[in-house]
């Protein structure tokens, strides 16, 4: 690397970051705000006295990279530095039922809206992956200023940004075979997850069981300067073995971020690392800002500025979602959803990630940036009227949906206040019987999405493979291992939504002998009869109904299905007629 390039870069660099980074702090900005504006800066300076200078610009460049694949490294190891296993295993019930019901709202969000606008499939998937996540920094920074929450909700929101964080490192990895330049083939994409799972899973394991334990023995018998040494060479070690692998370096880095949260020194390593990881952070988005022209967001505004909006109501709609099942106030909830309204570091590693792939464009990604950008400006000023905001959504909506609202409300404080007169361990049977119910549902969505994307794929293989068979043969058979696959989880989910409703029967028997309950003869009827029903008939039935209403890119076979439908017909009936469950 040359000597006056890399002077010349980091001078620039540093110098435009630190007084855009200073004038965005003067109106009460984040930082990385000031950081991007100064690689749009930087890239028009660039192209303004270096165009007819290609080499030094060029060196520039690559040393912007250079450095910004260190302050990658370093940021994602911070975050998972943040990630304290014991305190979420303590307190984190709450911030993991949020993270898990709103972010496959987002990510499904997401991908229909890609694919509503004509992008193909796994541009919409990464789309639905980049809008995903709130950023913790910018966040913590907004409502710990503001002061509109209390702190433990304040705790909480940046718990639940700790959470997204996670959740985006594995759709990251997921998304690997496609970033990484491998094909849609199934059996390379299987292969490639299945590598992903192993790895992280015994990174993580295995660095726990000796990893903390090595690094306290330095901070025992060492300098300090040699304990984040030590911890960074290891940082650097994990990231090289993700890449060896196929996957970002930016997950091996987190991986062992959460590894030496573990260690009781972790607090000395984070304080002496932190400058350092400024630093680098700073080059990291500075070469995010470096690939926008300023020509590029006024092209893009339009698109920008509808991801922002896309973004902005999902990401409210379900977090409110999310602190409503929780059993929060409609207010808190509605607050919390508006202070997560900041688009997380990982958009831009994942929208950087994908533009580095060639799977997302240079305008998408610009787009991206942008609405991010926006999402950063827009958290202050609607974290700091949220309380307004919401007086005057409650005295202006529409008298039904107010009524709606409240309806819903009383119905679940009903059936809250009734599980409370449960015994303990019921009620705790009946939480992770409901939570497994939810991970039941989201599986079936899994395993539809994966015969959605492969159905063609499939059935192309088993007709190359089995030339004497027909394609409606092949598509039948793909159809009926499909009905299998979500067979499973669906019998699972009946199983659990069965307990779920006895132990509201039963609650609401015993709140109303109590002369607490509101006892509806129509609902319990259908309780009963739900509960009564063989459950093998309502997996047949929930899987014929899946099958028929998810579409094909081959088509349905009419015979099959209305043979299913007519068995499923008779079964029914059967099963109505005797009302008892045989299981």
């Amino acid at each position: 690397m040359d000597e006056g390039a890399l002077l010349l870069s980091m001078t620039f660099l540093l110098l435009v970051a630190g007084i855009c980074s200073v004038m965005f702090k003067k109106v009460k900005m984040p930082p990385i705000i000031g950081y991007l504006v100064a690689g749009v800066i930087l890239g028009v300076i660039i192209d303004i006295f270096l165009k007819d200078l290609p080499a030094e610009a060029e060196a520039i460049e690559s040393t912007v990279s250079f450095l910004a694949s260190i302050g990658l490294v370093l940021l994602m190891f911070c975050i998972g530095m943040e990630l304290n296993l014991k305190k979420l295993k303590k307190s984190g019930t709450f911030a993991v039922l949020v993270s898990l019901i709103q972010i496959p709202l987002m990510v499904a969000g997401g991908y229909l809206f890609g694919l509503l606008c004509g992008w193909d499939p796994v541009q919409s998937i990464l789309f639905g992956a980049i809008i995903s996540g709130s950023s913790t920094a910018v966040v913590t920074a907004v409502l710990k200023e503001q002061g509109k929450l209390s702190k433990d909700d304040i705790e909480t929101i940046i718990l639940i940004t700790v959470v997204e964080d996670v959740a985006q490192v594995i759709l990251l990895s997921m998304a690997s075979p496609l970033l990484v330049g491998s094909t849609m083939e199934l059996d390379s994409i299987v292969w490639m997850l299945l590598t992903i799972l192993i790895f992280m899973a015994a990174a993580v394991s295995i660095g726990i069981l000796f990893v903390p334990r090595a690094l306290d023995w330095i901070a025992s018998k060492m300098p300090d300067e040699i304990l984040w040494i030590t911890s960074l060479g290891m940082c650097f070690a994990m990231a090289l073995m993700s890449v060896w692998i196929g996957m970002s370096m930016a997950i091996g880095a987190f991986l062992m971020g959460v590894v030496v949260s573990q260690a009781k020194s972790k607090s000395t390593i984070e304080h002496d690392i932190t400058p350092m990881k400024d630093v680098f952070m700073a080059m990291f988005f500075i070469s995010v800002g470096l690939e926008i022209s300023p020509e590029g967001l006024l092209e893009n505004i339009v698109l920008a500025i509808m991801i922002f909006s896309v973004y902005a109501i999902l990401k409210a709609a379900s977090v409110f979602i999310a602190y409503f099942v929780g059993n929060r106030p409609m207010r808190l909830g509605f607050m919390s959803s508006i202070g997560l309204v900041a688009m997380g570091e990982f958009a831009f590693i994942i929208a950087y990630a994908g533009l580095e792939a060639g799977v997302l464009s240079q305008e998408f990604y610009t787009a991206v940036i942008s609405a991010a950008l926006i999402s950063m400006v827009a958290l202050p000023l609607l974290s700091r009227n949220s309380d307004k905001i919401c007086d005057y959504v409650y005295n202006n909506a529409p008298k039904p949906v107010i009524s709606t609202v409240r309806k819903a409300e009383s119905i679940r404080d009903g059936h809250y206040a009734k599980i409370a007169l449960s015994s303990k361990s019921t009620s705790s049977r009946f939480k992770e019987k409901a939570a497994m119910a939810y991970v039941d549902i989201l599986l079936v969505f899994a395993i539809e999405a994966v015969f959605f994307l492969f159905t063609p794929d499939l059935t192309m293989f088993l007709q190359d493979n089995m030339g004497s068979l027909s394609i409606t043969a092949c598509y039948t058979i793909v159809l009926a291992v499909n009905f299998v696959a979500i067979a499973i989880p669906l019998y699972d989910l009946i199983k659990n939504l069965k307990f779920v409703e006895k132990v509201l029967i039963d609650a609401e028997r015993k709140a109303e002998a109590r002369g607490e309950g509101n006892l509806q003869r129509r609902s319990i009827r259908f309780y009963k009869v739900f509960v009564r029903i063989n459950n093998w008939t309502l997996v047949f039935m929930i899987s014929l109904a899946i099958l028929i209403l998810v579409p094909s890119s081959i088509g349905p076979v009419e015979f099959l299905l209305a043979m299913l439908g007519g068995i499923g017909i008779i079964l029914l009936i059967y099963a109505f007629k005797h009302r008892t469950s045989t299981d």
